[in-house]
């Protein structure tokens, strides 16, 4: 491989995760080489032909931005990765699950607890609390498993994330809308991603947390 071809490949195929890389390379070689030939073929010497090949590749920066719109990234393959590691851990230990389960039951009866002995602000977070982590903690063992189950368990999240937030801030919560924003963050940054990551894989390639 000629060290025209290795910069531009390194420069198309910058934070793309492996298997992209992979394929990107398989790609290019190809026409690489379909164009080596043509250039031989038309007169060219040995150099010429791989200037040529390579300058028919057109630019690797212009070639890198339509990579990542349709390959996934580094930090997207790390995301499936991290989130298939954080299933099987949940699924191979069943005491995991019930202590999953229990603290939000927890919580809500704390919550109703301090109800009951008048520490209303405490009781509003600690129920607030609970119900995000039940939508949270159950929602890898819902049968959530199309695409159209998938969009409106993610409605329903949005609007529970929302709420709860909302519920834990009371009356203050516009007053402090930057520290809700600052909650919301991390979860919308990640939902961005999954976004991007189903755009990218087939329906039948989704693991379960795409659907989420």
């Amino acid at each position: 491989m000629t060290t025209e071809l290795e910069t531009w490949l390194k420069q198309a195929t910058r934070h793309l995760s492996e298997n992209s890389v992979a394929q990107v390379r398989t790609e290019i070689q190809e026409h690489y080489e379909s164009a080596r030939e043509t250039a031989v073929s038309g007169g060219s010497t040995a150099d010429e032909a791989d200037r040529l090949a390579v300058t028919a590749l057109g630019d690797a920066k212009t070639a890198n931005r339509q990579y990542r719109n349709v390959l996934l990234t580094r930090a997207e393959a790390r995301m499936l990765r991290d989130g298939a590691w954080e299933a099987r851990a949940v699924c191979s230990r069943p005491w995991l699950k019930w202590l999953l389960a229990a603290m939000p039951v927890a919580a809500m009866l704390a919550a109703a607890a301090f109800f009951l002995a008048g520490s209303i602000a405490v009781a509003r977070t600690l129920l607030a609390g609970g119900m995000g982590m039940g939508l949270l903690f159950a929602a890898p063992f819902l049968p959530i498993y199309t695409p159209s189950r998938g969009r409106a368990f993610r409605l329903i999240k949005w609007a529970i994330l929302i709420g709860t937030l909302g519920m834990a801030f009371g009356p203050a919560a516009l007053k402090s809308s930057w520290l809700l924003a600052s909650c919301l963050w991390p979860v919308a940054w990640i939902e961005w991603t999954r976004i991007s990551i189903r755009r990218k894989l087939p329906v039948a390639k989704w693991p379960k947390q795409l659907y989420l």
